[in-house]
């Protein structure tokens, strides 16, 4: 990991923005690495946006940028060059050679947040498998001083080639433990996904720092306060939503998405985001005031589409509308998004109408049944109320009869309890 423990990291940002591409969407997603850098507590002194028809193979930067931004090094030297982008091994290697200073790309600088907030072994492991197989690749070179200043045999590997060989072999084992570790926490995280199949399961997504982690605050007593930062929250964490309706149902907080995640922390969190897969409902969690609005609604759909979860039923909600300055900024938002919920956590009224549109979403999915409980197994009654909305109950000659509408898993599981023998 980055040393940042001591004094503040000064760091100067970098991009090329690509002439066919929009130039506002380069310079928000310098914004966005602004904030990533704050996240880290790093100092931004700098940035620099060179247009060019496609990055320097060599540099990434054409060699002017280069030579301009190492002329203000030199007058003011910086810690840490960031690039907006993914830097191949050659690149970063010629870059760190070029100034004489720390490099890292958008992907490294995002590995460095998830290992920094990382709390529990779960999400440790998730962090180190994509951070190693980042590393992997990227070996190469790495050791070629060795060769260097030994020599080499023409007939053998050189030291430094020897050492990369280890050193993959040291790695692959490791990310194959963590493979397996991870394997078993999916496994016994989709046990307690079995034993919860009896309730509802509504899991938030979103784009980063869009308050998810508040607004399920605000809906259940997680009694975990939201944070104004980027990747505030990696694990999973379930709770009951507040009220009275049944089934029970269950939120899930997890992971925010951001523009370019890396692929390999999509993969390593696998597990975490099974909870997304599985989900029978999602909210859609997004910044309403966010001046990337349409981008991060486009990133969060193309990320659940990559873990396979673009199929399940959503609810958009448009929260932090208190943030809205501009009355006339709601009302275009409503229009363009007239099945929204739009809301701030803060209001009573915007968390009724959402947890109405949830129960509306569920109700819209029951069926109704009815059944006659006999006497010898009036216990089941109790189960009953738990798994469905009772509509009608009365107690008549034989037994219980019941009127009921619930979903129509739990339905099949109420068949199953009134077959089986006591």
């Amino acid at each position: 990991m980055i040393e940042n423990q001591e004094a503040p990291k000064q760091v100067f940002l970098a991009a090329v923005h690509l002439k066919q591409q929009d130039l506002v969407e380069c310079q928000r997603s310098m914004v966005e690495l602004a904030a990533l850098a704050d996240t880290l507590g790093f100092v931004v002194v700098g940035q620099e946006i060179q247009s060019r028809d496609r990055p320097d193979g060599k540099g990434y930067l054409g060699k002017g940028k280069l030579a301009e931004i190492k002329e203000r090094y030199e007058v003011e030297p910086f810690d840490i060059l960031i690039l907006d982008h993914d830097l191949s091994p050659n690149q970063g290697r010629f870059l760190e050679q070029y100034f004489g200073t720390m490099v890292i790309d958008r992907t490294q600088l995002i590995l460095e947040i998830f290992a920094d907030h990382a709390q529990t072994p779960e999400a440790r492991a998730q962090v180190e498998l994509a951070q190693l197989k980042y590393m992997l690749p990227r070996l190469v070179g790495m050791w070629a001083h060795l060769d260097r200043e030994k020599g080499g045999i023409s007939a053998s590997r050189g030291t430094g080639e020897k050492q990369v060989t280890t050193d993959r072999n040291i790695i692959r084992l490791r990310i194959s433990r963590l493979e397996k570790q991870l394997a078993q926490v999916e496994k016994d995280r989709g046990v307690q996904s079995k034993n919860r199949q009896n309730c509802l399961r509504v899991a938030l997504v979103g784009y980063t720092n869009a308050g998810k982690t508040t607004l399920m605050n605000r809906l259940s007593d997680l009694g975990i306060e939201g944070k104004d930062q980027l990747f505030a929250t990696l694990e999973s964490r379930t709770r009951k939503m507040d009220g009275f309706f049944n089934p029970e149902i269950l939120l899930s907080d997890t992971v925010g998405f951001i523009q370019n995640l890396p692929h390999s922390l999509v993969a390593s969190f696998r597990s975490t985001l099974a909870v997304v897969r599985d989900a029978d409902l999602l909210l859609h969690i997004a910044d309403a005031h966010s001046p990337k609005l349409q981008t991060e609604l486009r990133t969060t759909f193309e990320v659940l589409e990559e873990i396979g979860a673009h199929e399940v039923p959503q609810i958009l909600v448009l929260s932090k509308a208190d943030l809205v300055s501009e009355p006339e900024e709601l009302v275009v938002l409503r229009s363009n998004h007239p099945q929204a919920v739009v809301l701030s956590a803060f209001d009573p009224e915007g968390l009724a109408r959402l947890k109405a549109s949830i129960e509306e979403h569920f109700a819209n999915n029951f069926v109704s049944q009815e059944v006659l409980i006999p006497y010898n197994r009036t216990s089941l009654v109790n189960r009953f109320h738990q798994l469905a909305q009772i509509e009608v109950e009365e107690y008549q000659e034989t037994g219980v009869w019941l009127k009921y509408r619930t979903t129509l898993t739990n339905g099949q599981i109420l068949d199953a309890l009134l077959e089986k023998k006591t």
